[in-house]
């Protein structure tokens, strides 16, 4: 039976007028939805003003002018970034010469002229997802923590960007999963350290953070030499070594991939007989990445797969066989950090559009 329509009436109740308790839930509720999309950085901070479109990253304050979304910012601050004297001298090479990143703006452009003579919407192409990845990296990093000078001068250059370009995405990781990061002196020479500290904002647990990045075309998912290198690194803190795997294979799914059994055999089998100076190696959390967006720029429907794996950390292993579901909880209680990123990194690629 249809409900009768009543005789009351909704209006706007003015914001003064609202009780505190709805105010705080209604904030809460907005942070919530935030968090689901940009993770636990700081958020979006943006607003129109006098018809152009202000955003706030760090402690600077900048005037994106008519762009309408997110993603569209993106890219021009990538490019104040980079310089455009920089920027003009690359564009004056050869396309199969140009910096990377050169290549995949490029691509992009190469793209939407084809989808505008179409008039379909451009699909998300590994050039265009490479492209907002970076420069998304490098917005949380400025807005969250410190963008080092150093850092854009090592993407410029071409024999260190594969690795400068990886750490950006592991520092986005850890922000995006509730972290801060403390950058580590590149200028002292005294002794090997890793990247940075990552501490969990709630638990204060601290991390030494060290970043991987095989070069493209191999075809084993092998790292034994990865992982030596990053465990030889004097840390701090308990260890998490991330490591991109870079094979170029195209999957959609998570489904176990031959790279990804190579890369646990790899590390289950340097347990018992990786040494460091003489010594047995320290325990370390181990997550493997491969992203291919970058290595198949004109196409669509690509992952970066992510697993979590551990060296001498038997429970945080991907197949640990638990005995009942205590251990189970115990175990994610005792991770419960490193699992944050883990989730953080299957979330990353889908960048907010709004404000």
């Amino acid at each position: 039976m249809p409900m009768p329509i009543s005789s009351n009436q909704l209006k706007v109740v003015p914001l003064s007028e609202v009780p505190p308790e709805l105010l705080k839930a209604l904030q809460e509720k907005k942070v919530i939805e935030e968090q689901g999309i940009q993770g636990f950085g700081k958020p979006i901070i943006s607003t129109e003003f006098q018809g152009r479109r202000l955003v706030a990253i760090g402690d600077e304050v900048f005037d994106s002018g008519n762009c309408k979304t997110f993603h569209e910012v993106l890219p021009v601050y990538l490019r104040m970034l980079l310089g455009e004297e920089w920027i003009n001298g690359e564009l004056e090479k050869e396309l199969a010469t140009r910096h990377p990143i050169l290549q995949w703006q490029h691509s992009m452009i190469a793209d939407q002229k084809e989808t505008k003579q179409t008039q379909e919407a451009t699909p998300a192409t590994g050039a265009i997802s490479a492209l907002l990845g970076l420069s998304y990296n490098l917005y949380l990093l400025a807005h969250n923590s410190e963008l080092q000078e150093k850092l854009i001068k090592r993407l410029k250059d071409i024999n260190q960007f594969i690795g400068a370009h990886y750490e950006t995405y592991v520092a986005a990781f850890c922000i995006q999963a509730g972290f801060e990061i403390t950058q580590e002196d590149e200028d002292d020479l005294n002794s090997t350290h890793c990247e940075f500290t990552a501490t969990n904002i709630q638990s204060g647990r601290k991390f030494s953070v060290e970043a991987k990045a095989r070069t493209h075309g191999k075809k084993s998912g092998a790292i034994s030499g990865q992982l030596y290198n990053s465990l030889k690194k004097s840390a701090e803190h308990e260890r998490i070594i991330f490591i991109n795997i870079n094979i170029s294979e195209k999957t959609t799914n998570h489904e176990s991939t031959q790279w990804i059994q190579e890369a646990i055999n790899s590390i289950r089998g340097a347990e018992t007989r990786l040494k460091i100076n003489g010594k047995d190696a320290p325990p370390a959390y181990v997550l493997l990445t491969n992203q291919q967006i970058a290595n198949n720029l004109n196409d669509i429907g690509f992952d970066i797969e992510a697993v979590a794996e551990s060296f001498k950390i038997p429970d945080f292993l991907s197949d640990y066989p638990f005995a009942n579901s205590k251990e189970v909880n115990d175990s994610r209680n005792r991770h419960k950090e490193v699992s944050d990123i883990f989730e953080a990194i299957k979330r990353h690629p889908i960048i907010p559009s709004t404000f």
